[in-house]
């Protein structure tokens, strides 16, 4: 059997773009505009959990890297004004920006503290022949794996050298004064920070710590994984703040060998915090693989809980950080997501990576910084555990946690019980930070790119189409709440913004002149390698418009006619289930079939003027009303732009049915990397043929592992993935092959 063509998929209306209406005004300036932001309103934190005001203020970004031409903030040049003299500039300003705080050692502290002598005792009693001094040895062993030595001095050298090595991976590094007005006030109170930023590349270590120096706040602590403890580069991280913890403890220590270790790193937290100093701890763990965030570790964020809930300090301050590059320095991880094992980090390994981004010039872009709503950790828990009271919380929040990952929730060895309702407040605490840190975050033009191109464009289009298409997206994003990077609403114009992003994906496709036409043609690569490498700028919007997507899937599969509102709801949420482990859907206060309802309803999909569905009947009477509203898609475009909406999270639902396809072919998962590695061997050749047009993005290791880890969860499949329930796959596989059909 052959494999579907793809121009059967896309169809041929998708070279044309006839529902768009562009500005009928002229575009003052067609130039891309950095700093200039189109949300006006400072985004607060949740309304829901921590009502609040949000004042309508018109703030732009600022370059970091300007700091030094201007001795601070930069101002605005006034006509016939020199600037200041530029020769040394960034050496001035590093000699004359202080390093005002202190960063006191914890040791003692530490090691009296009652966490490591009660630990101390337990080890005493489990090893009657070990003497006290070699348990000693060993906590302090344990101290000084962890603890990091902030220089001042050396991180005064770090800023200044880092002046150099940002510009040369960067065209500019973007931040809010407003926002980091917010951070500043609330340091001011003497609260610690705990900064829980996202992870797109090795440079998000060095960030925040630069940006904190520029604004006179504390250097942050900054949680680091073991595998970054390497000869020299560790000494250089550890004096810029980094402290250590291990990845992984003993897979076979089930006696709780490791509880002294605990203990300390506990210890060691809480004690930072009790001396006002701020922490940096990356919430999704480790670098996200695919372009869009990965579900939140909650290890240490239970530590910080727990310090609060046992009065070790009184509060702290959350304050979720995201980022935006046009692209990362390390590049797509594509070996890892072909299912090629991670290489461990070296020295060696390091060097090459450094020296590689940084011969080439500006490989990063435009960067973005983004600092949420500081918020008190005690407010977080009171209104969040009565949304859990309530039974408003999502359902992943009672799932148990790997049992042997340190960045995992506590306990970690499953000799000791926690009351699952503090198990399900860490959990909701994690998913709610994780999706404020999601909706702060800009959208970079290289992913607006990526996503036409992926979801609508894929057997190419002209750059007028793709032009008219950008403008049109971006302000569809802009409408949804959500800035573009470069993007100046009603001044900048779609082909100068397109201009900007292709050489950011230029391995990944292909540009030539249509003689007859006298126009670009811009098409992508029909290789499974850069369809994937597109899927990754592509996946940025994945959370803005993934119920959306849902929606535009259950729709779509349906085909014409008129279909009951709750059916629809009822489809989207059990895609919502299925996609878990891809997107955070909602956050933990809120109800998710309310939130489904709403995007569906009037004041979304559903919208009078501008929905692409028509509601029939009251939408209040939804769910157990006599007379059920109905909805229908409204004409031809809005089910090309539902089609559009539904290539979002179509690759992952693809990659869930091959999973289920596979395992019911006989295929065991025991070895999950060698299965995994196979299936992205034989799905991106032609040894395998779902029944549906394959996008070849789908067929990556993320997604594949992601499918895994639901099967578990659902029990369909066995802890050790050795035994499969047949009925239950099979009845997945049929309800997956439904949702995916197009008709």
């Amino acid at each position: 059997m052959s494999r579907p063509s793809l121009s059967d998929f896309i169809g041929e209306k998708r070279l044309s773009a006839p529902y768009k209406h562009l500005p009928v005004h002229p575009l003052v300036s067609p130039a891309v505009d950095f700093s200039y932001r189109n949300i006006c309103r400072i985004r607060p934190s949740c309304t829901n959990c921590f009502p609040q005001t949000s004042q309508d203020l018109c703030h732009n970004y600022v370059d970091l890297f300007d700091f030094s031409k201007f001795g601070g903030m930069p101002y605005p040049i006034l006509p016939g004004v020199r600037s200041q003299w530029p020769w040394f500039a960034d050496l001035r300003y590093t000699i004359a920006t202080p390093l005002p705080h202190s960063y006191p050692s914890v040791y003692d502290e530490v090691i009296e503290s009652s966490r490591v002598i009660a630990a101390m005792k337990a080890e005493e009693a489990r090893n009657p022949n070990t003497s006290k001094g070699t348990i000693k040895k060993k906590i302090k062993g344990f101290y000084y794996e962890i603890r990091a030595t902030l220089s001042r001095f050396i991180c005064k050298i770090c800023g200044y050298l880092l002046f150099k090595v940002f510009r040369r991976l960067m065209t500019r590094l973007l931040v809010s004064p407003l926002q980091m007005k917010r951070v500043v006030e609330a340091e001011k109170t003497g609260t610690p920070l705990v900064y829980l930023p996202l992870h797109r590349s090795h440079l998000d270590y060095l960030l925040i710590t630069w940006t904190a120096w520029h604004f006179g706040l504390r250097l942050p602590h900054i949680a680091s994984g073991d595998n970054l403890n390497l000869s020299g580069l560790g000494w250089l991280l550890r004096s810029t703040g980094a402290f250590f913890i291990r990845r992984r403890s003993d897979e076979h220590d089930e006696s709780g060998k490791d509880v002294c270790y605990r203990a300390v790193l506990h210890s060691y937290i809480e004690q930072l915090l009790k001396k006002g100093l701020s922490i940096e701890v990356f919430i999704e763990g480790t670098r996200c693989r695919f372009g869009k965030s990965q579900l939140p570790k909650h290890g240490l964020i239970s530590n910080v809980v727990k310090a609060v809930q046992e009065k070790t300090i009184s509060d702290c301050y959350l304050v979720p950080v995201s980022y935006t590059y046009d692209s990362v320095a390390e590049g797509v991880f594509l070996d890892e997501l072909m299912g090629i094992p991670k290489k461990r980090e070296s020295v060696f390994r390091v060097l090459c990576g450094v020296l590689k981004s940084i011969g080439k010039s500006r490989s990063c872009g435009a960067v973005r910084m983004h600092f949420g709503h500081p918020v008190l950790l005690t407010d977080y828990m009171n209104a969040l555990q009565e949304a859990l009271s309530s039974c408003r919380a999502v359902p992943q929040l009672s799932r148990v946690s790997h049992a042997v990952s340190y960045r995992e929730l506590v306990p970690w060895n499953a000799g000791v019980q926690e009351k699952a309702d503090d198990r399900s407040l860490i959990r909701a605490i994690g998913y709610h930070v994780l999706h404020e840190a999601q909706s702060i975050v800009s959208i970079s033009l290289v992913s607006v790119l990526s996503s036409l191109l992926l979801c609508k464009f894929r057997q190419g289009v002209t750059m007028g189409v793709l032009s008219a298409d950008c403008q049109w997206l971006c302000d569809q994003i802009l409408a949804d709440g959500t800035d573009v990077v470069g993007w100046h609403k009603g001044e900048t114009c779609g082909r100068e913004a397109i201009e900007y992003a292709l050489p950011h994906v230029h391995h990944s496709i292909d540009r030539y002149v249509d003689v007859d036409a006298d126009e670009d043609i811009i098409y992508p690569i029909l290789t499974h390698r850069q369809f994937v490498n597109l899927a990754y700028y592509k996946n940025a919007l994945v959370p803005l418009f993934a119920l959306r997507s849902a929606i535009g899937l259950s729709v779509v599969s349906r085909g014409a006619g008129k279909h009951l509102f709750s059916d629809i709801v009822e489809d989207v949420v059990l895609i919502c289930d299925w996609m878990q482990f891809e997107v955070v859907f909602c956050k933990p206060c809120e109800n998710l079939r309310a939130v489904i309802a709403v995007t569906l309803g009037r004041g979304g999909v559903s919208h009078i003027q501008h929905g692409e569905l028509s509601m029939y009947g009251d939408e209040e009477d939804a769910f157990g009303g006599a007379d059920q509203p109905q909805v229908q898609v409204r004409d031809a475009s809005s089910r090309d732009l539902l089609l559009f909406y539904s290539n979002f999270l179509r690759p992952f639902m693809q990659s869930l049915y091959i999973a289920v396809d596979r395992l019911l072919s006989g295929v065991t998962a025991a070895k999950e990397s060698d299965v995994i590695r196979e299936w992205c061997r034989d799905c991106a050749g032609e040894d395998y043929q779902p029944p549906f047009p394959l996008l070849l993005e789908a067929v990556n290791s993320d997604s594949f592992r992601n499918s895994l880890r639901l099967l578990r969860l659902k029990e369909v499949l066995s802890e050790d993935s050795k035994v499969l329930e047949r009925e239950r796959a099979e009845e997945m596989r049929e309800q997956l092959f439904k949702l995916l059909t197009i008709r």
